[in-house]
């Protein structure tokens, strides 16, 4: 369903509010409101998510749809408006409502983790965008949705933002680092892999992956050096051989 995808694309877009998953301006107006959400209800109704079965896409549109009512909530509520304005658009949650947010999360990242191990990654991902979405605090939920959206080649971009993201939030973490590097490996950008794979050893000098894949890069090249010496030489001793012969004297 197009309008559930454009919906996801709001909830996770920079600087989201809910005036901007209503598809609306900070200065809407009350009525602009009623009928931004009046048509998006009407499009996310429980009749028609329900003609779409208990696919994914169903559970992401009634998650929306939630999201919608709550944003309306608010917004046509003159009071609540004012308070949600003053935290900057954001939303107030309990002191006890974030910790449960926080375990959610965390529940979630081991679901991800769990289903990234039997190789399902579609699903993983959609579990670990939801456990972000909770806590996007966390490096090693970035770490996870970069691995999982890298086996999936129209995802690569994709993977590289979330693995950066990982490294940005923990910078002293070689795994992070590696993974990027596995990224570029995994697309026969060797000399981006190369860099990283270094990057990899200067924080964690044991690393085995890294040096491993390091050697594999650079391994070949002097190997060919190698190579062209030996025939150079070779080739000299057919050409020059009386010169060989002379060294032997």
């Amino acid at each position: 369903m197009a309008r559930i995808d454009e919906l996801q694309v709001r909830l996770k877009a920079p600087g989201y509010n809910y005036f901007t998953l209503l598809g609306l301006t900070l200065t809407a107006t009350q009525k602009e409101i009623e009928a931004a959400y009046r048509q998006l209800s009407e499009e996310l109704s429980s009749a028609r998510l329900a003609s779409l079965g208990q696919n994914e896409a169903a559970r992401r549109g009634q998650a929306i749809a939630q999201q919608l009512q709550r944003a309306f909530q608010v917004l046509s509520d003159y009071s609540k408006r004012g308070e949600y304005e003053k935290r900057g658009y954001k939303e107030f949650i309990p002191p006890d409502a974030k910790e449960d947010t926080v375990e959610f999360a965390k529940t979630l990242h081991r679901k991800a983790l769990t289903l990234f191990n039997q190789g399902n990654f579609q699903k993983a991902i959609i579990a670990i965008e939801e456990a972000i979405r909770q806590n996007p605090s966390k490096a090693e939920f970035y770490l996870l949705l970069g691995l999982c959206q890298s086996e999936f080649p129209p995802m690569k971009r994709q993977a590289e933002q979330n693995l950066l993201k990982a490294v940005e939030i923990e910078p002293w973490n070689a795994e992070h680092v590696a993974a990027l590097g596995m990224l570029f490996y995994s697309v026969r950008l060797w000399k981006r892999a190369e860099v990283y794979f270094r990057k990899t050893l200067e924080l964690e000098p044991n690393h085995d992956l890294a040096r491993k894949k390091l050697a594999e890069i650079t391994g070949p090249e002097k190997k060919f050096t190698d190579q062209l010496k030996e025939k150079g030489e070779k080739l000299l001793k057919k050409v020059l051989p009386s010169l060989f012969n002379r060294e032997k004297h």
